[in-house]
């Protein structure tokens, strides 16, 4: 596996319980892990951190997360992992078409969602 130790990790993230499995199965995988609820903390806290790697709701109460995607790569070339519980193929390509990295369907269990963001992250 991979070693992601060293590297910061930025979850943008709504849902408690979602964004609490992500903080744990970042951290398992050597990721510092900073977390937040909107698009506006996150956009803000990307600027500030410039993460390795952003896992970004598309669903936020305050900003579609296309559109964070969107306003991210104009200052952040790193690697964007949209998570959705739509998983339609024009959501998809929305997505991919704004500079999404990859996009992980909700629900996922840890051990999937791991072993997707290392292939992710490896490619």
């Amino acid at each position: 596996m991979l070693d992601f130790m060293g590297k910061n990790a930025l979850v943008i993230e709504d849902d408690d319980d979602i964004r609490g499995l992500l903080e744990i199965v970042l951290g398992q995988m050597g990721f510092t892990v900073t977390a937040v609820d909107t698009g506006t903390a996150g956009l803000s806290s990307a600027q500030a951190l410039s993460p390795d790697l952003v896992t970004l709701d598309v669903g936020l109460p305050d900003v579609d997360g296309v559109s964070v995607l969107r306003e991210l790569r104009t200052f952040h070339e790193g690697t964007v992992v949209m998570l959705s519980a739509r998983g339609q193929q024009g959501d998809i390509d929305s997505a991919m078409a704004a500079g999404a990295s990859g996009y992980l369907l909700k629900p996922f269990r840890p051990a999937s969602l791991k072993q997707e963001l290392v292939a992710i992250l490896a490619s």
